[in-house]
């Protein structure tokens, strides 16, 4: 979408001098080109209609194309099919009145019927007067009375539809002059029952009681004759007026002199266009003719005499030349489609919803980088755009004028160019909040002053180097300023801060404080980094609201607070960085919206409301306005007009008159809600198909003109695709249906434009279709669709006296076998009398066995404990760590492994092969390999520790150590890691195994190999890699196994994985090490419910204090 003022590169004013002022805030006009890559036939378009259905139907000269807003239905000649079109090369193209579409071709007529949505062609043939005149079709056209005028090179012929014959009228035709171009020689009836015939030996009109033709030609000593003798097309337009497009201008014709206007001639030394061939002419509902011509196309107010040419044009990010327009449609809502040789171009000129501030007349940026960062507007008017590091501009948006204040300026100076907030205090002073402190502006001086040094208050330096996010201010007076580093309260000249103490759960949950705001009741609300938090101002006690770990409705969906803002009706409204939450105060009850209710997107930047008592929410992709009555949300996007999709946070603000002003990426969008232009146009809607999925094949039927269709008996499955015939903004059409017969309600499709049915019972449905345009104006007549479902044989009656008989021979052989089962069921429970006390004296052997071998995995089990590291052993040499460590049998197939050797901290988090008692004998094997390579061989590289370790459990498991070894089937997933004290290193090598290091609150995944230890042969060459990382204060490092995230559960019952748990891990890393323990069993153990523990899980967390360890 361009601006008109950039989108046509070629206006040109006629006869009268126009002083045209270019406004900066522009509303665009949506423009897009369709072609072959669209899914048309070809980009040479011939003719443009919209029928009475509502569809669009482009002619080319490769085919027919059937438009819905969604997909271009093609129609091609067949030569194996006689049903098809007849050429592919259309010239000319009409519906006539019931409903069915004529097409002029360069080899015949052809007649598309809607109901059968098949072809009847007509040719002209040798000596044979009752046919065509011709195969070559110029024009064909249906007149009041609905008879259909076919044109060909020298004749007139008319249709006769009782025995589809036709009627010849010859006129005059010089045989020295020729033409060959598609939509010459038009036909056209007047608003007085004439009948205009364009030739190329001049203009016609015929006497259909005479059966004669009047001809009007060219005189060249006459300047009041038709201007030239080649016939491109005829129109009259809303007043009555008769124009002729020409090979050499356009013609206004005197009914009552029978003399021309000449307009556009090439010898007119003033005509401006670019090409004097009018090939087409049509008048849009303002009453502007639009002229179609070789070079572009314009529109014409004859009435003011003002020409405007449009000869290219940008459309989908790229520059066009209008060549050789042949058609021009303007449908029923005002949308000019230019059939071109370029393609289909769409101009959509209804006035977009929002005022766009973002470029200046010459293109460029009107507040530097745009990047909108805080908007306010004072009493005078002005609007004051804080930027992202460019500055602050005080703007008029009547005059455009603009005033910099910048951190380099000397004489308009302010203390930092990123203005991340302004406000308007109840003084109707104007502050503004920077990264460095906070101003306030003196009009007198027009010139910012330090706020804190101007009110004679002390801060102590806190504002320096601190970004300020927003204002607020209390019934008192009192100034709420949240900033990066803490709430700040300004009471009788005093500072209070508001801080946030993880150990205190009486503080603030976070000292980045993004929003604050202060309720009817006096309460303070902030929003934070990390959750709400609501401030009682008698007693200063603060309300802490946060997400807790797995969440359940009536709670924050995210503890990240973008922005707040409350309603007339005292409601909190909560953006979040994913969704919008709408707080009762009364009830403490969170409502959440997000994208499965209408919102762009997730992440809320910033909330107004306007006088009506809706919500605006500026997002990451787009605007949305909700309806607190219905809960439903309406979104807009760039093609509405906005700056880009992108806003920035806390970037808006509501003036007194109502004005709403969102700032973002690219600029910023102002609007009165009351005033976006709403399309209130009720759309046509039309079944677009029909789709059957059968048994052994699938057939798309055409549905058009149908109000009934039966289904055959091998129909499984169809699907029924619709469309509402309003092509403004097609993909934001909306959509419900109704299928009586199998359900009385309605479905609510949202903007999907097909529904799917498959198994219906036997009998008669009514499906019915409603739907609206983007502005949400709907159909409720809706479509409705008679659908007969056969009865299948298998419930016809015939099979029903079958299944009767069927079941009479049942009862019969039931009744003779009863007797033999009693008999038989009495042998059979002495046998089982017999054997139920075998089985009683095997349950007892059994029992004796099972106990024999639970002693022995419990013996196994101390084993694997003795070899083991102790926990306290583990603690002692990692003070600052947590271990968690559940079996998921009575022994482990995971286990840990811990040592020290010169000065260096061995640690492994391992998985075996299995679990139980197999995974249990691996792990005693890996701990005694371990030991050994660390402590006999002195290896301390963490790869080569796992190469000795794969050559280890290898030769432990392979009979034959030679190259031609078959592949071990037990191995080892490792996480191991070397913690050096004296260099702080912390070595890492993983085998299907990763680590995980987080550090400033971020989280840093270190991968190890992809293949594990022990499952490859010693001719492998399977080589571990080592990781270095140097340690830093307050670092976390994670080992674990597959074993957590492996765990179903959930509302689901799906896996816990890797990315919850690594969300898991950052909201916990600061906490205590035994803490973090117990946050990850109890989450778990939350997850898994009812659950069975699906595998071993081991996760150890190591806190390498540096004061500790070194």
């Amino acid at each position: 979408m361009k601006c008109l003022s950039r989108f046509f590169n070629s206006v040109t004013i006629l006869l009268i001098a126009i002083n045209i002022a270019i406004p900066i805030s522009s509303m665009a006009i949506s423009v897009n080109l369709y072609n072959v890559d669209n899914g048309l036939t070809q980009s040479a378009i011939t003719g443009v209609i919209q029928d009475s259905y509502g569809f669009l139907w482009i002619a080319t000269q490769d085919g027919l194309n059937r438009y819905d807003g969604y997909y271009f239905k093609t129609y091609r000649n067949n030569p194996l099919d006689s049903s098809s079109l007849s050429n592919n090369s259309i010239n000319s193209i009409c519906e006539d009145r019931n409903g069915n579409i004529w097409l002029g071709t360069n080899l015949g007529l052809s007649v598309l019927s809607r109901k059968s949505g098949k072809f009847i062609n007509y040719y002209s043939k040798i000596n044979d007067p009752l046919t065509l005149s011709d195969n070559r079709i110029y024009t064909v056209y249906e007149d009041k009375e609905g008879v259909v005028w076919i044109k060909t090179v020298s004749s007139i012929d008319k249709f006769n539809p009782k025995d589809n014959t036709f009627t010849r009228y010859p006129h005059y035709n010089d045989l020295f002059t020729f033409s060959t171009d598609p939509g010459d020689f038009d036909i056209f009836e007047d608003s007085q029952g004439i009948l205009w015939v364009g030739t190329k030996d001049g203009l016609c009109f015929f006497d259909r009681t005479l059966k004669i033709f009047k001809r009007f030609s060219n005189d060249p000593a006459d300047t009041k004759s038709i201007s030239n003798d080649k016939i491109k097309d005829i129109f009259e337009d809303s007043n009555g007026n008769l124009w002729i497009g020409t090979e050499n201008g356009l013609n206004l014709y005197n009914r009552r002199t029978n003399k021309f206007v000449r307009f556009f001639t090439k010898s007119d030394k003033n005509n401006k266009l670019k090409s004097s061939i009018i090939n087409v002419i049509t008048e849009d509902k303002a009453g502007f003719l639009w002229l179609g011509t070789d070079i572009g196309f314009s529109s014409f107010d004859f009435k003011n005499h003002v020409l405007i040419n449009y000869n290219d044009f940008n459309a989908n990010g790229e520059k066009h030349i209008a060549s050789s327009v042949q058609s021009i449609c303007v449908d029923r809502t005002g949308i000019l489609w230019i059939g071109s040789f370029q393609g289909l171009i769409k101009i959509d000129r209804k006035p977009l919803k929002f005022n766009l501030f973002s470029k200046d007349s010459l293109g460029n940026p009107l507040f530097a980088n745009n990047i909108i960062a805080s908007i306010s507007k004072d009493n005078l008017g002005y609007i004051w755009v804080g930027t992202w590091g460019a500055g602050l501009f005080q703007f008029d948006p009547k005059t455009g004028e603009k005033n910099l204040f910048s951190y380099s300026s000397a004489k308009r100076h302010i203390c930092n160019d990123f203005v991340h907030s302004s406000y308007i205090n109840q003084q109707n002073e104007l502050l503004i909040g920077t990264r460095d402190g906070v101003e306030l502006f003196l009009p007198d001086k027009k010139e910012f002053v330090d706020y804190f040094a101007f009110k004679e208050i002390n801060t102590y330096g806190l504002f320096r180097n601190n970004r300020v996010y927003s204002f607020a201010e209390d019934k008192n007076g009192c100034l709420w300023i949240a900033t990066k580093i803490g709430l700040y309260q300004i009471k009788d000249k005093t500072l209070v801060g508001f801080c946030n103490d993880p150990m205190d759960s009486t503080t603030i949950t976070s000292g980045e404080v993004y929003d604050v705001i202060v309720d009817n009741k006096g309460c303070v609300w902030a929003g934070t980094l990390n959750g709400l938090n609501k401030i009682d101002p008698n007693s200063q006690k603060i309300f802490r609201f946060v997400r807790k770990l797995g969440f359940s409705g009536n709670q924050l969906v995210s503890n990240e607070i973008m922005c707040l803002h409350e309603d007339s009706k005292a409601f909190i409204w909560v953006g979040t960085s994913n969704g919008l939450h709408r707080f009762d105060p009364y009830t403490n009850n969170f409502k959440l919206f997000t994208e499965d209710d209408g919102l762009p997107n997730n992440i809320i930047y910033s909330i107004e409301e306007d006088g009506k008592g809706r919500i605006w929410v500026s997002t990451n992709w787009g605007l949305a306005v909700l309806s607190p009555e219905t809960d439903l949300i309406k979104s807009y996007d760039v093609a509405d007009g906005l700056q880009s999709q992108e806003f920035n946070v806390g970037s808006s603000y509501k003036s007194k008159s109502g004005e709403i002003l969102f700032g973002g990426i690219s600029g910023f969008n102002s609007f009165f809600p009351d005033s976006i232009k709403v399309n209130k146009q009720i759309p046509k809607i039309a079944i677009t198909s029909f789709d059957i999925l059968g048994r052994k094949d699938r057939k798309v039927m055409s549905v058009e003109g149908l109000d009934e269709i039966e289904i055959s008996k091998e129909a499984s499955a169809f699907t029924i695709e619709f469309s509402i015939l309003d092509f403004s903004r097609p993909e934001k059409n909306h959509y419900a249906y109704r299928m009586k017969g199998l359900s009385d309600q309605w479905i609510d499709l949202g903007t999907k434009h097909s529904a799917t049915f498959s198994n219906l019972n036997a009998g008669t449905y009514f499906f019915t279709v409603k739907g609206s345009n983007s502005d949400m104006t709907w159909n409720e007549e809706g479509k409705t669709l008679k659908i007969i479902v056969n009865i299948l044989f298998w419930r016809s009656n015939v099979a029903y006296g079958l299944y009767g008989f069927l079941a009479l021979i049942t009862i019969i052989f039931y009744l003779r076998n009863r007797t033999k089962h009693y008999r038989r069921t009495n042998q059979f429970l002495k046998e089982r009398e017999y054997a139920m006390s075998k089985v009683e004296k095997q349950k007892e052997e059994l029992i004796l066995k099972n106990k024999s071998i639970t002693d022995s995995i419990n013996y196994a089990k101390r084993l694997q404990e003795a070899i083991m590291p102790s926990v306290a052993h583990f603690k002692k040499l990692l003070p600052d760590s947590f271990l968690l460590y559940m079996p998921k049998d009575i022994v482990s197939g995971d286990f840990y492994w811990v040592n020290e050797t010169k000065n260096k901290i061995f640690v492994a988090a391992v998985d075996c092969t299995g679990h139980g008692v197999p995974g249990a004998f691996m792990s005693i094997i890996g701990i005694e390999l371990l030991r050994n390579i660390t402590n006999n061989q002195g290896v301390n590289d963490a790869a080569e520790i796992l190469n000795r370790l794969n050559t280890g459990v290898i030769q432990t498991f392979s009979k034959d150590y030679s190259e031609n070894s078959s592949l071990v089937k037990d191995g080892m997933d490792v996480s191991f890691c070397i913690i050096d004290k004296e260099n702080n290193i912390l070595q890492f090598a993983g085998a299907f195994s990763n680590l995980y290091l987080i550090r400033d609150s971020k989280i840093t995944e270190i991968k190890g190999d992809r293949y594990s230890v022990g499952m490859g042969n010693l001719s492998e060459k399977q080589l571990f890699s080592s990781h270095y990382i140097p340690i830093q204060p307050e670092d976390m490092i994670y080992i674990f196994t597959d074993g957590y995230a492996d765990q179903f559960g959930g509302v689901d019952n799906k896996k816990y994985k890797f990315r919850r748990f690594r969300h898991l891990l950052l909201n916990i890393h600061k906490f205590p090490l035994e803490t973090q323990r117990q946050y990850i069993e109890d989450s778990i153990n939350e997850w898994k419910g009812k659950n069975d523990q699906v595998d071993d899980i081991l996760i150890i967390g190591i806190k390498p204090d540096l004061s500790c360890l070194f």
